[in-house]
């Protein structure tokens, strides 16, 4: 089956994906919140253990969410590489200008300017962790 495009496309029971939320290994929990608050404007959705360090977080903006732990000890496994190395997370966005002027006005590690790149418009950012973020926008 393909689609409109002519690319392939899966056939069969319908869709029970919703959405992805990654998670992202980090340094420190209270340093990674206060850069996404701050920096990105998100805000906290869950903190856990509520009382002492935390071991987990999640936060949210709009329909992005990111899910965060410490090393619980997991490091020594060959899956798990560096954190942040080679991961980028793309968050397609209505305003790229608009966002771009928020995110430097809130002091965010701008790690490539607004430029065209594959039909859209983006800009990236880094988090404390080496974690990038690209926002990307359609042209109109």
């Amino acid at each position: 089956m393909t689609d409109t495009a002519g690319l392939p496309r899966s056939a069969g029971a319908p869709e029970q994906l919703r959405r992805t939320v990654p998670l992202l290994q980090v340094n420190s929990i209270s340093e990674t919140l206060a850069y996404y608050v701050d920096a990105l404007g998100f805000s906290v959705d869950f903190c856990w253990p509520s009382e002492g360090p935390a071991k987990w977080a999640m936060v949210s903006r709009a329909q992005v969410s990111f899910m965060f732990t410490i090393d619980l000890g997991t490091s020594s496994s060959r899956f798990i590489a560096e954190k942040g190395n080679g991961v980028v997370l793309y968050v397609m966005i209505d305003d790229v200008k608009a966002l771009y002027s928020e995110l430097v006005g809130r002091g965010a590690i701008i790690v490539q300017d607004v430029h065209e790149f594959g039909g859209r418009e983006q800009f990236s950012v880094a988090d404390v962790n080496g974690y990038v973020i690209a926002f990307s926008q359609e042209f109109r």
